[in-house]
């Protein structure tokens, strides 16, 4: 997969380790979007530039803010990684990852699994934070975009010395329009979201019947009259680096406006893969692996 485009659509991944998506050092625009995400840790973020959208997940976002720098001789060497001319491959530029740039919307968060305390974990040379919390909230250090913009003093003769901390700090991320269920965690700047009483219990599981396998889950139930926008190029915008809209690759405008089945959405839409509320009461899954 090219760094501008998309790394998962409209996937079913079961509960293995290797479900995990991984999105390692790269700048964006790449877009996940109507997937079903079974595993412990559904997507790995060492990178920028991810925008999320429409899936349901039980695992947790890991590696965020980390996996990108390398420790040579005690110091912290940033990795330096291309980023390509829009919808081509030859090479624009190289920088390093600043983390963030990414935008949440619409997916549906289960918390799986207990949660153990966060540990610093080292692949390949890269260390990262293994988090366990599903949802939104590993985002809670990283600023809006105003917050982010105000940074900057955009107002008076720029003090490069004074901005330099700004320069190398995270990228804004965007949160918005998503539902959290068994203790998963929104973002603290998210404004717009549904939170499941503490009480009530959701499950999502695949079971097998007669050699057929069927994904069976409670929480259209729980999601009720919830709704949101439609998300598009205009919501998700472009990725920082590369300056890149999210877009098809024929440079027209991305609207998500049909859901796992391919069905279409209302201009209200409900959250997560699919649709339609009845979709999430039991779907058919006869080619599912592992």
């Amino acid at each position: 997969m090219d760094q501008a485009g998309k790394a998962a659509d409209k996937e079913f991944l079961v509960d293995h380790h290797d479900d995990r998506r991984q999105q390692k050092l790269s700048h964006g625009p790449t877009l996940i979007d109507n997937n079903i995400m079974l595993s412990k840790s559904s997507l790995w973020i060492a990178a920028q530039g991810i925008a999320v959208v429409h899936n349901l997940m039980l695992g947790a976002f890991t590696a965020v803010g980390g996996g990108t720098d390398m420790i040579i001789n005690g110091v912290n060497q940033p990795r330096y990684t291309p980023y390509h001319i829009p919808h081509r491959t030859e090479v624009a530029g190289f920088m390093t990852i600043l983390h963030g740039d990414d935008r949440i919307y619409n997916n549906i968060f289960i918390q799986k699994c207990p949660v153990a305390e966060m540990e610093e974990k080292e692949d390949m040379g890269f260390t990262m934070t293994t988090n366990q919390v599903v949802g939104t909230e590993v985002f809670d250090e990283y600023p809006v975009y105003e917050e982010w913009l105000d940074q900057f003093a955009m107002d008076r003769p720029a003090n490069l010395m004074e901005l330099s901390p700004y320069h190398y700090s995270h990228l804004p991320v965007w949160v918005n329009g998503n539902a959290y269920f068994n203790g998963a965690k929104p973002c603290k700047n998210e404004k717009s979201f549904f939170e499941a009483d503490p009480g009530k219990t959701v499950f999502a599981e695949v079971e097998e019947k007669e050699g057929k396998y069927y994904f069976r889950t409670n929480v259209g139930e729980f999601l009720k009259d919830f709704r949101d926008d439609i998300i598009s190029t205009q919501t998700l915008g472009k990725a920082f680096e590369p300056e890149q809209k999210f877009e098809n690759p024929d440079g027209t405008e991305l609207i998500l406006d049909r859901d796992y089945f391919g069905e279409h959405r209302g201009l209200k839409t409900i959250l997560g893969p699919f649709a339609k509320q009845d979709s999430y009461e039991k779907i058919k899954k006869s080619a599912l692996e592992g």
